[in-house]
């Protein structure tokens, strides 16, 4: 049974998807910090700098966006310092760098894609059945007006006609909107922004094979129930208001699952772990046997058991938080050639239905299997989470032995500026003031100070803080 659960809250929303109670998918959206992917702007170009292939544009949000050259289309217009320029966010901003804008713009219907500045009509792989594709792509090929393409989606093949005509002549009247605007804003200027994530629950997620979709708030409730029968997307019965007094994330025991997404390490069910690190430039993920054993199992079966294992729960755990850009997997590692290429093919099939398009580009002379995912959100702790002030984002603190050697430190520096006047009284956190009053730093700190020095400890002291007094 696959549900879709939609939880609603004054300072955000979270939308999950499960498969028989299993969490499979989960979007985050933040009040006032929604995601900008996919939003139009009319930006002005910056900066042209051939050695990056590509211009800045500022888009009016605080910090401009990268243009690549290669995702230039118009060449009516000069791209030049000052020039507007028509424009849709590919990537979000990092800590780092800011957005990535595309000329490439598309907008998301329930039955199909539109394309900004092409003729191209493409139909969904997974409909297979040639008839219903050849049908598609004509009456596609009859609505769509000059200067539009289509990519017709899944959900499109049990559309009836009319449904299907209704969805393009809505996305041509989009297109035509933005395109007034364009020509009225002066810039840097939002021309379109996407609905929101309980708009997306409804026209990106209720497929056929969802039976139902619960919310847990009335009056969002009410307004997708009118949608799904207004535009046809799904049978408003499937969409269900949720009721009762039991919290519905822990109805369907979900904040266990989502906690578990938070940690580094991720057991898998045959036995081993992935470890997963974060870095500014990639995700790393390291693939573990630890001390699992098979009984009776040889070493090459047993490694190319866990790593088809862990090819599924990486699929899964990169979809749950929100990984995107360059991913690295270092698998157990495999002796004979057609299980690494079969090991491959498992992966890619595991990331197929991933609504983020993520590629998997083979396996480095290393072997390390190469990854993309398209960043379209935020890591998910980034939607929970603060950088830690003490570690710095690191995960590490300053041990003990260190902070009592800095404080060591300080005081040889003090000293080098003339002699106490009184006795000293260092003041530090409790496994610190340990070390600092027992040998040898107690010896060495009264040796420094030519005097008697008092060790105090405070709790709520940070490996960081410490005081010395002179009294």
């Amino acid at each position: 049974m696959k549900e879709l659960l939609l939880h609603l809250r004054p300072e955000q929303t979270v939308l999950a998807l499960l498969s028989d109670g299993r969490l499979e998918d989960l979007s985050v959206e933040r009040a006032g910090e929604e995601n900008i992917v996919g939003r139009v702007y009319k930006g002005i170009i910056r900066n042209v700098v051939p050695s990056l292939n590509g211009l800045f544009v500022d888009i009016g949000i605080g910090r401009n966006a990268f243009l690549r050259t290669k995702d230039v289309v118009s060449k009516k217009q000069a791209h030049t310092e000052g020039a507007p320029v028509l424009v849709q966010v590919e990537k979000d901003s990092t800590e780092s760098k800011g957005p990535l804008v595309t000329e490439k713009i598309s907008f998301a219907g329930t039955y199909a894609v539109a394309l900004y500045g092409t003729g191209y009509i493409g139909i969904s792989k997974k409909i297979r059945d040639e008839k219903k594709r050849d049908f598609l792509r004509r009456h596609a090929k009859e609505i769509c007006p000059p200067g539009m393409g289509l990519v017709v989606r899944t959900a499109a093949e049990a559309a009836g006609e009319e449904d299907f005509r209704k969805d393009l002549a809505s996305l041509s009247h989009l297109m035509e909107v933005v395109e007034k605007r364009y020509a009225l804003e002066k810039g840097p200027a939002l021309l379109y922004r996407d609905g929101d994530l309980a708009v997306k629950s409804l026209r990106d997620y209720m497929g056929k094979d969802i039976d139902r979709l619960l919310v847990d708030d009335h009056d969002t409730w009410l307004r997708l129930s009118r949608m799904a029968g207004d535009e046809n997307i799904c049978d408003p019965h499937k969409v269900v208001l949720y009721e009762e007094k039991e919290p519905l994330f822990a109805h369907f025991h979900l904040e266990e699952q989502m906690r578990q997404l938070f940690d580094r390490v991720v057991p898998l069910p045959t036995g081993g772990s992935l470890y997963i690190d974060y870095t500014e430039a990639l995700t790393v993920i390291d693939v573990n046997s630890g001390s699992f054993k098979g009984k009776g199992i040889p070493h090459d079966q047993l490694a190319f058991l866990i790593n088809k294992s862990a090819a599924y729960e990486i699929a899964r755990q990169i979809r749950l938080r929100g990984i995107g850009g360059m991913i690295m997997v270092d698998f157990i590692d495999m002796e004979k050639k057609g299980e690494k290429e079969e090991l491959i093919r498992i992966l890619q099939a595991a990331v197929r239905d991933d609504r983020a398009k993520t590629l998997v580009l083979g396996m480095t002379s290393l072997g390390l299997v190469e990854m993309t995912r398209k960043r379209t959100t935020q890591r998910l702790w980034q939607y929970y989470f603060d950088t830690c002030p003490l570690c710095h984002g690191t995960g590490h603190i300053l041990s003990a032995p260190a902070a009592a050697d800095r404080i060591l430190e300080d005081l040889e520096n003090r000293r080098t500026r003339g002699p106490f006047k009184g006795d000293l009284e260092i003041t530090a956190p409790p496994e610190v003031a340990a070390l600092l009053a027992k040998a040898p730093f107690k010896e060495r700190l009264e040796r420094t100070a030519g005097k008697e020095v008092a060790v105090k400890e405070n709790p709520a002291f940070t490996r960081e803080t410490y005081t010395i007094l002179s009294v």
